[in-house]
C-alpha cells in the first residue's frame, strides 16, 4: 500500500471518531432545557453548581451531577484520551460542590447530569467568576 492511501486511510479514521464524538454530545435532546449555573465560590478550591430546569426556571434536585475529567493516554500516532466522571456532592437541595484546584477565575468546567426518570445524559458547561 502507498504512503497516500495509508494517511488517506488515516484521516478517514480520525474524521469518523471526531464524527462519532461529535455526535455523542448532540445526543442529549433534552439538554436545550435544561443550564448548569455556578451559584457561588464556596472557598479557593470549592464551587457550589446548580442544574435548572429553563422552562420554569427551578432547581432541578433529583439530579446526578458529575464533572468530566479529560484524561490523555499515551500513545504513538493521533492523541488518545478517556473521559471520566467525577461525582459531585450533593447539598441536599439541588445544590452541588465541584471541588478541585481549576476552580479559578476564567475557567470552564465542563459537566455532565442525569436526572432520575430519564436515560439521557444533560451536557454543559460552567464558568468560574463569570
Amino acid at each position: 500500500m502507498n504512503r497516500s492511501k495509508i494517511i488517506g486511510a488515516r484521516f478517514v479514521e480520525l474524521a469518523f471518531a471526531t464524527a462519532l464524538s461529535l455526535a455523542s454530545l448532540g445526543q442529549a435532546g433534552a439538554a436545550d432545557r435544561y443550564s448548569f449555573e455556578a451559584m457561588r465560590q464556596a472557598s479557593g478550591d470549592a464551587l457550589t453548581i446548580r442544574l435548572v430546569d429553563e422552562t420554569n426556571g427551578q432547581t432541578v434536585s433529583n439530579a446526578h451531577m458529575y464533572a468530566i475529567h479529560r484524561q490523555w493516554i499515551p500513545a504513538k500516532g493521533e492523541p488518545r484520551f478517556l473521559d471520566r466522571r467525577v461525582a459531585l456532592a450533593p447539598d441536599g437541595h439541588g445544590a452541588f460542590t465541584y471541588q478541585g484546584n481549576d476552580v479559578q477565575s476564567g475557567v470552564t468546567i465542563r459537566l455532565v447530569a442525569r436526572i432520575d426518570d430519564t436515560d439521557s445524559d444533560i451536557l454543559g458547561s460552567v464558568r468560574v467568576g463569570n
